[in-house]
């Protein structure tokens, strides 16, 4: 079988009969791909280390006519503060289950792969929280190509500085008052902006931001609308093994 080699994120892991496993990876080059690991269950496996979920490891695949096989991996990077918090990995799952359900395989994905390996090393790190989740989920939507429009009234196309706007999920972004409906939310001018950051920033520079962490609790309700609404998934951790 023709071989390749890439560097994959594991997003997710199923069981396969009674020692080997599918492993599913994100790669910058072939976006997301499912590879079997043959005997990676056994205890005397010399590849399950490298193969831990959220970890980042160089693989030689072999082309499969089904499901690819993974012939070597060798672990680079893996995010081991975060394993012992659970609130940190509850989010870490939450990112790779969103990942692993809308992203198809046999497409680049660059820029999401960046966002992922950004976003674990962040919460590796010690970020957790509203604002780390509410960047992740500004910034996997603009990936995907579903920003929230933040420019104006999507309706009549209002921008003042000093209007009352409010974020309706189904219209696809802000509103003013004159076009608000019952089920749109309030969203402020600082709020606002702080999307607008999170949605073109890299978390070490929003993190920076003093209310921050306050608008992003007070709003993430709101995201999490549009997110459902346009992708038809709820932002939950998914099970992931």
């Amino acid at each position: 079988m023709p071989t390749y080699q890439t560097t994959g994120i594991v997003i997710g892991r199923t069981n396969f009969g009674e020692a080997d496993r599918i492993i599913r990876f994100l790669t910058a080059d072939h976006g997301k791909v499912s590879a079997v690991a043959k005997g990676v269950r056994r205890i005397k496996s010399r590849t399950a280390g490298h193969l831990e979920l959220f970890g980042e490891a160089s693989l030689t695949l072999a082309t499969g006519r089904n499901l690819d096989v993974v012939t070597a991996a060798r672990l680079s990077w893996y995010p081991h503060q975060l394993i012992a918090a659970y609130d940190r990995i509850g989010l870490a799952y939450a990112m790779a289950a969103a990942v692993d359900r809308l992203t198809e395989p046999g497409h680049p994905q660059p820029k999401l792969y960046a966002l992922l390996s950004e976003a674990l090393h962040a919460v590796d790190g010690g970020a957790t929280g509203a604002l780390v989740e509410l960047w992740f989920k500004l910034r996997f939507l603009e990936v995907q190509g579903y920003r929230p429009d933040l420019t104006a009234c999507v309706i009549c196309g209002r921008h003042d500085q000093d209007a009352q706007y409010f974020f309706d999920a189904a219209r696809g972004g802000i509103v003013c008052q004159n076009d608000s409906s019952s089920t749109s939310r309030p969203l402020s001018q600082p709020a606002i902006k702080l999307w607008r950051l999170l949605s073109d920033y890299p978390y070490v520079t929003v993190a920076q931001i003093a209310d921050g962490p306050a608008l992003a609790t007070a709003t993430l309700l709101s995201c999490d609308e549009f997110y459902e609404h346009h992708l038809g998934r709820s932002f939950k951790p998914g099970l992931v093994t």
